[in-house]
């Protein structure tokens, strides 16, 4: 990897432009939840309904995920990155006009392709252009789009729907992803010497050694855990905070926001920590990740998936891990919805997934890490 003064400028611009578009992506799509209740009078939903958004949404990145990191390994990440925002753009678009609850659950999971087909783009983009010594630190920031945009879109998608209604609220997320996309085709070029590894990818082989790898499927199934636990927390926070704490729609936005900027943090941080005080380490940040920041693990989850796979199938390996979390984010949800209305309440259902995420725990314990490419 060249080490030129300009060269390193040009990695900070490229993570720059990841960033944003990570960031940009996320605003509508998780600001969805902080105006739910706004739909759910319009459409007439149940709070499961209210609170299966993004469980559809989700199901893109589970039927996409895996296919889309095959695609930035062969096509490279540059068409792959806009791609992925045509089409969340495009289906938050259509979703603003939709007259139904079906209707609207279908578009989002259009939308929820094209965030299947960015995040494996981004990561590998974030992870090609930077050496390994600081891969943790640049995917945890890569990363702190998804916390930030939703805290962007906690704050500012209430106050547009009160005022223009939340057809308009989703309608403008999906207008800012256009001119982000815009952006990512004028500015990203995959870094010279991807073709080669794209190359390589093509050949027979390279998946199957993906789905062989036993620490690669236990990294995944314990993030499936992680990813139930934060999307139950994004999802029904705000509900929860309105029908059971009685706090008027905005106030209770503001604490989702608060809890997505802790997100945030804790992706920065957790990087920075896997790549300087744990030597490069993923597992043990990765488990303390999740014990301190249940939004915050992403990054080193990315990287680590990317690293036991090798250079030229961590595109491959890193959609393979968004494919299985993005199952627990689609099933955490409306499980979570369906104990609380037959518990009545919140306490049990809470307890419950605090079992179960002591059970993804025991899991990622059991991976073997090794040497880094």
């Amino acid at each position: 990897m060249t080490r030129t003064p300009e060269a390193a400028r040009q990695r900070w611009v490229i993570l720059a432009v990841i960033v944003l578009a990570q960031t940009v992506a996320n605003v509508g799509p998780l600001g969805i939840p902080a105006i739910a209740s706004l739909i759910r009078d319009d459409l007439g939903l149940t709070l499961t309904q209210a609170g299966s958004f993004l469980s559809v949404y989700y199901l893109g990145p589970v039927t996409m995920s895996f296919f889309a990191g095959m695609l930035a390994d062969r096509w490279g990440t540059a068409k792959t990155l806009v791609l992925g925002q045509a089409l969340i753009a495009g289906g938050l678009l259509a979703a603003s006009t939709a007259g139904s609850y079906g209707v609207l659950l279908a578009l989002l999971g259009i939308a929820g392709v094209g965030y299947g087909t960015l995040n494996p783009a981004s990561t590998t983009a974030a992870m090609s252009w930077f050496p390994p010594r600081q891969r943790a630190t640049v995917v945890g920031l890569k990363q702190v789009g998804l916390p930030f945009g939703g805290m962007l879109g906690a704050a500012l998608m209430p106050a547009l729907a009160l005022r223009l209604g939340w057809r308009w609220a989703i309608a403008a997320g999906a207008l800012a992803i256009v001119a982000c996309a815009a952006l990512c085709a004028t500015v990203y070029r995959d870094p010279t010497g991807e073709a080669p590894l794209r190359r390589a990818a093509g050949q027979r082989g390279t998946v199957a050694e993906v789905l062989r790898s036993r620490d690669l499927w236990l990294v995944a199934s314990a993030t499936l855990v992680f990813a139930a636990m934060q999307t139950v927390w994004m999802a029904f926070l705000a509900l929860y905070l309105q029908e059971f704490v009685g706090l008027a729609l905005l106030a209770a936005s503001r604490y989702l926001a608060l809890a997505q900027a802790g997100g945030v943090l804790g992706r920065v941080a957790f990087g920075v920590l896997s790549d300087r005080t744990f030597g490069g380490r993923r597992r043990t940040p990765l488990a303390l990740v999740f014990g301190f920041f249940g939004i915050g693990w992403n990054g080193v989850q990315h990287t680590l998936m990317a690293e036991l796979a090798g250079p030229r199938s961590a595109g491959t390996a890193v959609g393979l891990g968004l494919a299985i979390s993005s199952l627990g984010v689609t099933l955490g949800p409306p499980v979570f919805g369906w104990c609380v209305t037959a518990a009545g309440g919140y306490r049990g259902p809470w307890i419950g997934l605090s079992l179960v995420m002591l059970a993804g725990l025991g899991v990622l314990a059991l991976v073997r890490e090794r040497a880094r490419f």
